[in-house]
């Protein structure tokens, strides 16, 4: 294998488990030294902070028209400051964390979310400017995870 650029390797797709290993240059500026270290480690063991560096979902409400949040970005934001802002949420993937974000400038209008399967309830709703909902896609549900000044009904 020594004879391979990494560019000409197998490609592994979404089949990580956890006792695969990656390649390290530990002390790049110092004095490197090629070493391994396996997935499980890495996740386990992050040493910063964890950002969504990904284009956010726009969404605004105009009273009727029922929007998707879509499953494919982390972070939705909804603007419900001229009108009601109706959204329906697909399953997501085993895992998958969604947060979404009533962005609104003003009013009360509701951002009122009907997921496709939800522990708990039937829909979550974010009636003021600011509030948020934090779910996890597991057991075929969202959950709720946290949040400001949500409700689930």
């Amino acid at each position: 294998m020594a004879d391979k650029k990494v560019t000409q390797l197998t490609d592994l797709g979404d089949g990580l488990a956890a006792v695969d290993l990656f390649h390290v240059v530990d002390d790049p500026s110092g004095t490197p030294i090629n070493k391994k270290i396996a997935a499980e480690d890495v996740f386990n063991n992050i040493p910063s902070w964890l950002g969504l560096n990904s284009t956010s979902q726009a969404i605004t409400g105009d009273g009727s028209t029922s929007n998707a949040i879509d499953i494919t970005s982390a972070v939705t934001e909804v603007n419900a400051t001229s009108a009601a802002a109706p959204c329906t949420l697909a399953d997501g993937a085993n895992g998958q964390i969604k947060i979404i974000i009533n962005v609104s400038t003003g009013g009360s209008n509701a951002v009122t979310i009907t997921p496709a399967n939800l522990r708990g309830g039937t829909t979550i709703t974010l009636d003021n400017p600011g509030e948020t909902v934090q779910c996890i896609f597991k057991n075929s549900n969202w959950n709720v995870i946290g949040g400001h000044n949500f409700a689930v009904a």
